[in-house]
């Protein structure tokens, strides 16, 4: 719920923002004229969309969060995915992938990734571990959970845990 309360208000900030905008570009133009309110839109405009921040993630594949694992390692035969409910509407997503010869797990890798609407935060993977137990792989994935308003980080949840234990993907 604070999840959606903490976006909430980073759209009523930025629709504010907005608005404030809105409001002295007329007020330019009534006072000063047409080239000035114009001039400042721009201005407006390239202020708000020049904000350099770390590059989005989508359409590029999650890093492995499995260390040890080599780069140029073959793909496994075999996954397990889990979903985990963050709060509000997000959702983790926890993909292993191992090896599975005669019964036998050999973890290969562990991915992550986050769905919903988030704005205002960013999760951050950062460290994983899956175990073979029996015929099913338990994992640990660590996550940090950045809070921003209006894109600058405010306050930084460091550390979540998540562990349970997939299933076989059937």
């Amino acid at each position: 719920m604070l999840n959606i309360i903490w976006s909430v208000l980073n759209v009523a900030l930025a629709l504010g923002f907005v608005y404030f905008a809105f409001r002295a570009v007329q007020l330019v133009k009534q006072h000063i004229g047409l080239g000035a309110a114009l001039f400042l839109s721009v201005t407006l405009l390239i202020i708000g969309c020049s904000k350099s921040g770390k590059p989005t993630s989508s359409g590029l594949p999650s890093p492995n969060l499995l260390s040890g694992v080599p780069k140029d390692a073959s793909l496994g035969n075999a996954s397990a995915i889990q979903h985990i409910n963050l709060g509000g509407t997000n959702t983790l997503f926890l993909r292993a992938e191992y090896w599975l010869d005669n019964g036998i797990i050999r973890p290969r890798g562990l991915y992550a990734g986050v769905s919903g609407w988030m704005s205002g935060h960013d999760w951050e993977p950062v460290y994983g571990r899956l175990e073979p137990q029996g015929s099913q792989v338990r994992y640990t994935a660590m996550l940090h959970h950045h809070w921003s308003l209006l894109g600058l980080r405010v306050f930084t949840l460091s550390s979540k845990v998540f562990e349970g234990v997939m299933p076989p993907r059937k």
